[in-house]
């Protein structure tokens, strides 16, 4: 596997975004895939599904979105969510990303990103793998608590407060909880500002739910407690893609990429895509 990194900086000039790229040594099929991790973590985390899908011959782009991992900004804030968007704008034009050929793995916020920017941008990818995707939390805010961050939203948005996902709610795997204790780059708050724009970009993709016609995996866990199911079930059934798989993985909690067995969930995420891919051999840009 050949690894790369690169930084891009925002079209706003407020953040450089860090860009991890692994090909194949042996040249790649060509397709690309391109990871988008979720809230408070990075790309970093998802190492062992990038080595498996590069063994399969994938090219994979695994970023750090703007605030988290090793990308600047301020830690998990936003002023728009389009934001992060327009940095995927950017990406996809350094890599001369064409939409026949690139396919897009996200999870949790990241999969909310992917729903918001196959929304608007109806040229960027043949198929799209959602992991527990936030389109609706089940982690409930106290009245208060949300009613303050609210005000703060407006008058000091990069107010943080303390996140209230339980560690024992994101995976089964005590190697992976062990190693996300360790890891200096996860951030376990929020600002105000980046709460309530979330907030309203999940309702904006249960609003506009008509204008998602990728094909689609949807993956959800029957055990996770972070996001909310029913709310996900509401939003599959207003979509107009003709082609959605949704799958529900028993006992599987919230990182289903990072539970026990995750090697025949990659194997199932990458035999579900590769099909609806069209090969390319225009040569194309990988740092």
């Amino acid at each position: 596997m050949i690894h790369s990194a690169i930084t891009l900086r925002t079209l706003d000039g407020d953040a450089d975004l860090f860009i991890r790229t692994c090909t194949p040594v042996r040249g790649d099929n060509g397709r690309t895939l391109v990871i988008i991790h979720g809230a408070g973590e990075h790309g970093g985390r998802y190492g062992h599904f990038v080595r498996h899908a590069v063994e399969a011959g994938w090219t994979v782009i695994c970023g750090d979105l703007r605030g988290h991992g090793r990308s600047g900004g301020v830690p998990t804030h936003l002023d728009r969510f389009d934001q992060y968007l327009e940095d995927l704008d950017l990406i996809w034009k350094h890599f001369n990303l064409k939409q026949e050929t690139t396919a897009v793995f996200a999870h949790s916020m990241g999969g909310l990103v992917a729903v918001r920017f196959a929304q608007t941008r109806t040229d960027r990818m043949a198929a799209l793998a959602l992991s527990a995707p936030l389109l609706g939390l089940r982690v409930r805010v106290k009245m208060l608590k949300r009613a303050v961050g609210k005000l703060c939203s407006v008058v000091r948005p990069t107010t943080r407060f303390r996140t209230h996902v339980k560690v024992s709610h994101i995976t089964r795997s005590d190697d992976v909880l062990e190693s996300r204790e360790q890891d200096p780059w996860i951030e376990r708050s929020v600002t105000a500002g980046w709460f309530f724009q979330v907030q309203h970009a999940v309702t904006a993709a249960h609003l506009e739910a008509e204008n998602f016609h990728v094909p689609l995996l949807f993956l959800q866990g029957d055990a996770d407690e972070v996001v909310n199911h029913e709310m996900a079930n509401d939003w599959l059934a207003e979509i107009s893609s003709t082609d959605c798989t949704q799958r529900v993985m028993p006992d599987h909690l919230h990182e289903i990429i990072n539970e026990p067995g995750w090697e025949q969930t990659a194997d199932e995420i990458l035999a579900w895509i590769e099909p609806r891919m069209i090969p390319s051999e225009e040569p194309r840009r990988v740092a």
